[in-house]
């Protein structure tokens, strides 16, 4: 009789250890399931915001697009907001304490990887020698556009003053790091560059299996001839004569005379004021360049019936080289260095 007491005993803490195990299994279970959870991680945007990133396909698409771009004197701030909209910041300056300040937002498109805005606002920004900002007034709100996405970049389409037709802003942590890598992209491969990688690949023969005798040789094909980009002829003067755009700026070049080029510069600054160079030169056919010195600027204010009001001579002996590439040319002008990593291109 007590041995079976016993027996019972037993089989009663038997049960309730398995129990127990049980419990503590399922413990863990739902532990590890809670452990295996992708949560979401905050990223900051660059500003007050954040976006929550989620490991699905939830994530904010602008994301993919978020940084600094950089075309000539200005920089466009991309922005994440929300679960599908985009923040655009447009940094444009128009002299050494002066910048035009772009604020816009708008929906991202994913069919045409673009943001469409209704809400621009531009603020005219000064600052002083420390770099703080000592005025600012607003020129105007409720600015439309669009900016669209590429492989090269993002484009801005602004309605209200098409300031940046015809530019690429290229994406990079600087404007430095941009410029450098630009001229890669305009620099087609010389014959002398293909031939030399041409003969660095065959200097090593590689070395082939020889063949057993009972087996027939594969058949090789020749190698065709490297192919090689010849490299393009330097233009003529008849050849750059037009017009060229580059932002606000229109350049209209005359090379009638190719020892007298005369270039005409105008720089739309405002609604009524516009900067005018003029500028002429003889053009370097072996080098596609034009030095000039004695370039004359004035500054144009206009009356609301749009005659000129104010002509102002700035200078009268500015100097600086013109240099002509593929599509255009860039200006570097030795007085104010105004076109620093602008190209103007030229019209069809």
């Amino acid at each position: 009789m007590k041995r079976t007491n016993v027996t019972k005993k037993m089989n009663k803490r038997i049960c309730v250890l398995l129990a127990t195990v049980m419990a503590l299994g399922t413990t863990i279970a739902v532990a590890a399931c809670a452990t295996n959870k992708k949560e979401a991680v905050p990223v900051s945007a660059g500003s007050d915001t954040s976006v929550s990133i989620v490991a699905d396909d939830g994530q904010n698409p602008v994301m993919n697009f978020i940084g600094n771009y950089y075309g000539g004197r200005a920089a466009i701030l991309v922005e994440a907001t929300g679960e599908d909209s985009a923040k655009f910041t447009v940094t444009w300056s128009e002299s050494y304490d002066t910048k035009a300040v772009w604020t816009m937002s708008g929906v991202f498109n994913e069919a045409t990887t673009s943001v469409a805005y209704y809400d621009g606002v531009k603020k005219s920004v000064t600052y002083n020698d420390k770099g703080e900002i000592t005025s600012e007034m607003e020129i105007y709100n409720g600015g439309k556009g669009e900016f669209v996405f590429s492989y090269d970049g993002v484009t801005w389409d602004d309605q209200n003053e098409h300031i940046a037709d015809n530019m690429v802003f290229k994406y990079g942590d600087s404007a430095e790091g941009v410029l450098a890598t630009d001229p890669t992209e305009y620099i087609p491969e010389t014959s002398e560059s293909a031939a030399a990688s041409s003969a660095a690949t065959s200097a090593k023969p590689t070395e082939t299996e020889k063949p057993k005798e009972t087996e027939k040789p594969a058949e090789t094909k020749e190698t065709e001839p490297a192919t090689t980009v010849p490299e393009p002829a330097h233009k003529t003067a008849a050849e750059i004569s037009g017009t060229y755009v580059s932002g606000r700026a229109t350049a209209t070049v005359d090379a009638s005379d190719p020892d007298n080029v005369s270039i005409r510069i105008v720089w739309s600054e405002s609604a009524d004021t516009t900067v005018v160079w003029r500028i002429s030169g003889r053009y370097n056919e072996e080098t596609e360049t034009i030095l000039y010195d004695g370039c004359v600027k004035k500054v144009l204010t206009y009356a609301d019936d749009g005659e000129t009001e104010l002509e102002e001579v700035s200078y009268t002996d500015g100097s600086g080289a013109i240099l002509f590439s593929y599509d255009g040319f860039t200006w570097d002008d030795y007085i104010e260095n105004i076109a620093e990593n602008m190209v103007f291109i030229k019209e069809a």
